[in-house]
């Protein structure tokens, strides 16, 4: 099977970069001008119509604001995320002479030591594989990861209304997604260990199933040792409460769209299967960007 090489349109780009766009106007309460005057703002003209003729915005005086279809996409949008943080970016750093992933180590540094320890040359990062192997966007993850790593964000001196549609930082996405490994590249031949007179051959498809095997046995056991530490700081923090404050108070919950997961474990189960794929990633989640 040959490499294929992924492409992006202008106007899928600034699909992706709409739902970044709904992202901050829901998450961070931005507004939009209908009429700007800001250069910032201006760029972002075709992106705000896209979302207004869907109506996930709408005209609120002289600006833009989020209906509440907007807000339902943004928290489709964060699922995903959830998602890409949890189950997809554990295939980030893998060695693939042994089978063993960065992450089964994960709570054994502190952050700078995981920093040095991801730059280890062993690693191959099998995000994108993993991608083309569920028939999900290898582009789209790599959008998940720049934004995880605020890319789109840092760009311009904090500018990231310029981040999001600039070409240079869409060109290294591309780039990222082409010179990883796709599933094609991971096939090998080996000796039969009961008969070293005879090759076996491991396709690309062998290596990805046993790849997704262990990468769901290691991500619920992260979800489990991360609901661990949580339990256990809730322990501490409840010991170390003052037994004189006795005093009850009611909190208004505050939403912030975020997607929340009640029990992890539970839901991130069925990623044992190496063929399973969330609903939440086929439903549709990024407008439709006409560029003239």
């Amino acid at each position: 099977m040959t490499k294929q090489t992924c492409t992006l349109t202008e106007a899928q780009r600034r699909s992706f970069a709409s739902i970044f766009v709904l992202d901050k106007m829901v998450r961070k309460g931005r507004r939009f001008a209908v009429s700007p005057t800001d250069p910032d703002e201006m760029v972002l003209r075709e992106v705000l119509q896209a979302l207004f003729n869907e109506h996930l915005i709408e005209i609120q005086g002289a600006d833009y604001v989020p209906t509440e279809a907007g807000k339902a996409r943004v928290r489709t949008f964060r699922q995903r995320y959830e998602e890409y943080l949890t189950v997809y970016d554990i295939y980030c750093a893998v060695d693939l002479a042994t089978g063993e992933f960065a992450f089964e180590h994960y709570y054994d540094f502190d952050d700078n030591s995981w920093r040095l320890y991801l730059q280890q040359e062993r690693w191959e990062d099998l995000r994108v594989a993993v991608a083309i192997h569920k028939e999900l966007d290898p582009v789209e993850i790599v959008f998940m990861s720049f934004v995880m790593e605020g890319r789109f964000d840092d760009y311009a001196d904090g500018k990231w209304e310029l981040g999001i549609l600039s070409g240079e930082l869409w060109d290294e996405i591309l780039a990222i997604v082409n010179s990883n490994l796709h599933p094609c590249e991971l096939g090998y031949t080996t000796t039969d260990p009961n008969d070293p007179s005879r090759t076996l051959e491991v396709t690309p498809n062998d290596v990805m199933q046993d790849v997704l095997t262990r990468g769901g046995q290691i991500m619920l056991e992260l979800v489990r040792r991360g609901q661990e530490i949580e339990a256990e700081q809730r322990a501490l923090e409840a010991a170390s409460a003052s037994p004189a404050t006795t005093t009850t108070t009611t909190t208004e919950t505050v939403y912030d769209y975020d997607f929340v997961i009640t029990d992890p474990y539970v839901y991130y189960t069925p990623y044992l299967s190496p063929y399973y794929v969330s609903p939440v990633w086929t439903v549709p989640l990024y407008p439709t960007v006409v560029v003239f």
